[in-house]
Parts: C-alpha cells; structure tokens; sequence
C-alpha cells in the first residue's frame, strides 16, 4: 500500500524561502493544489495548500500573519508589543494576551532559559544587522538583572513590565504564525497544507510528510535527515541561522538570558515537533539553550519531541521520533547507547 507522502520540506532557520518538492501522492492531484510563496515577520512564508479553494485560504493565511506581525512585532511602531515596550504599560487584544500567557509558561517551566524581556538584550547585539555590536560586559551585566519574565504583570488586558524591560516575541513569533495558519485551514476544511514561516512548519491534513532537517553545514537545500511525521508542527533552531562576525569570530543570535552572551555549548541545531506552533518554536530556542539531558524533562512538560545535533555531528532523538527519522548524509550519526 502506497504511503500517503506530501512533501519533502527541509526544516530551514535562515530568512529565505523553505523549499518544498518532491510532491509524490497521486491523489493529491485530484484536488486543487496551490503554491505561493510572501513575506512576514522577516521570513519567507511558503505555502503549499490542497483545498477547494486554495487561492483563498494561502491569501487569507497571509494576511493574517501580517496582521499578527503588525500586532506584536517590537519593531513595529503602533504594535501593542511597542507601545507596551515604550510606556511599560499597554492595553492588549485578547490574541495577544494569550500569547504572553501561553510563552511565560513556556518562560516559567524552562527556569528562563528563554524569556520573552529579552529585549533589551537583542537590541545591544543587532546580531545580523548592519548595527551589530559588541556590548560591554558590564553593560551585560546590568542589562540582564532586568530580564525575568516574572515581572511581566497581566490583569484582564492590562499589561505591566518593569521599567528597564523590552518585550520580545521573536522566538515564538513564527510558530504563532503556524498556528494561526492551521486556524484558517480548518476553518476553510482544507485537504493538506504545509506552511513554512522561516525556521518553523505546520504540517496540516492526512497523511505522511517527510520532511528533511537542515544539515548545519550546509545551504538551505541541504538535509543530512528526513523525519516522516504527520500531523503538526515542526520549528528548528540552530546557530547558522543568524550571525554576525568579529575578529575572526562568529557571535549568533541565540543569546543567554544568563549570561548576555551567544549560547555556547556542543549543539549545533534543535527540532522540536509538537501540537502547537508557539511551543515548537519556543521549545527549539529553549532546548538549544539548556542542552540534550536538561531539555528531556521540558519536552515531556509538552509531550513533544526532539532531534539535537552536536557538533561532532552526532544525532540524538527523543524516544518517540527515534522510528520515524532517517539519516541521509554518511557525515552523521545517531547516537547510541552503550
């Protein structure tokens, strides 16, 4: 019996197109397919739906991620992220709240490992921008005393941070851009859908998707693995996606709450899969930061999985993927115990 395969997707964390091919389910064909590819939250948002009317769910899936964009982007001027960033106090819609609730858990269960008053932080590095810069240790220092989530204060749509914080989304964003793109698919009762938004996926419909993990060397087309899933959502994050360079050195955008400075430990990338888009998203970024053994009790939290990749090119995968993923490029290999 013929599996119902998709799509080939490589799991990419660069701001460039995920590539999507190798389409091989005859069936598939006897819908109404559609391809398109736009632009939102400084990724590129692919999209590759099986509907009635196919045109209509990828513009509308598109449109709302713009929207959300506009809503919670610190970069955004009016956003509410903004205004809250700027007066540390704001009135937030309904969507929004639930988000900050839904990413402070996530905050809350990873000790801080990930913490949404990053801000600050992010913009003392402008990692990827042309405004990078080394910043000071003790400018580190005094910046980090003042990221910790547990300041964030809601009550009803009444949000409240501290006075030297900044709200940044940016490791959730994309995933919530997921999940808003599943929204509108089974609102539209679409057959199957793949929307890639950057470095995360939602996997959508009936069916087997084989997706390819992005080998850390190599370009954006480049899978050293393929993990056959179905239905969910998928988010990688690894230190080649966003860097800047100094004096030889290369300084990434996964920044330790801890520290202030880039992450370093022996991971090179982390795939999370999960049911959530902001979970994944959020679970990649934390998991990356805490390492393989502290990351298996946060994962079990929300029943997800995971696939870490160590810079001796070693694999390993949690429990329930370790049946569904196969390596394909002979320079890496899964660990195995003793």
């Amino acid at each position: 019996m013929k599996k119902n395969k998709m799509i080939i997707a490589v799991v990419a964390v660069v701001a460039a197109a995920l590539i999507i091919t190798a389409v091989v389910c005859d069936s598939f064909f006897s819908q109404k397919e559609y391809e398109d590819t736009g632009f939102a939250m400084g990724a590129v948002i692919a999209q590759k739906i099986k509907a009635e009317n196919p045109e209509e769910v990828a513009k509308e899936i598109i449109n709302k991620i713009r929207i959300t964009e506009n809503r919670i982007s610190w970069r955004i001027e009016k956003s509410e992220i903004a205004k809250l960033n700027k007066n540390k106090n704001a009135e937030i819609s309904d969507e929004t709240k639930k988000y900050l609730s839904d990413t402070i858990d996530v905050c809350k269960k990873s000790n801080g490992a990930v913490d949404l008053t990053v801000g600050n932080l992010t913009n003392a590095w402008n990692i990827g921008s042309e405004n990078f810069r080394i910043p000071q240790k003790n400018e580190l220092e005094a910046i980090i005393e003042n990221v910790d989530w547990q300041k964030v204060k809601t009550e009803n749509n009444f949000v409240t941070i501290g006075d030297n914080q900044s709200i940044d989304l940016g490791f959730v964003g994309k995933g919530i851009a997921c999940d808003e793109a599943k929204a509108i698919l089974q609102k539209h009762q679409a057959k199957q859908g793949v929307i890639s938004v950057g470095g995360s996926l939602c996997l959508f419909g009936n069916g087997t998707f084989d997706i390819g993990i992005r080998n850390p060397h190599g370009n954006v087309n480049d899978y050293m693995a393929v993990l056959s899933l179905e239905e969910c959502f998928v988010s990688t994050s690894g230190n080649y996606e966003r860097f800047s360079e100094k004096g030889g050195k290369k300084y990434h955008h996964i920044l330790s709450t801890y520290t202030g400075y880039p992450v370093e430990n022996n991971l090179l990338s982390v795939t999370v899969v999960c049911s959530s888009g902001l979970l994944s998203d959020a679970l990649s970024t934390a998991c990356y930061c805490l390492g393989f053994e502290k990351s298996l009790e946060l994962l079990e939290e929300y029943n997800a999985e995971a696939v870490f990749i160590f810079d001796d090119n070693t694999v390993k995968v949690t429990e329930n993927l370790k049946e569904k993923i196969e390596i394909k490029n002979n320079e890496f290999e899964l660990w195995k115990e003793n």
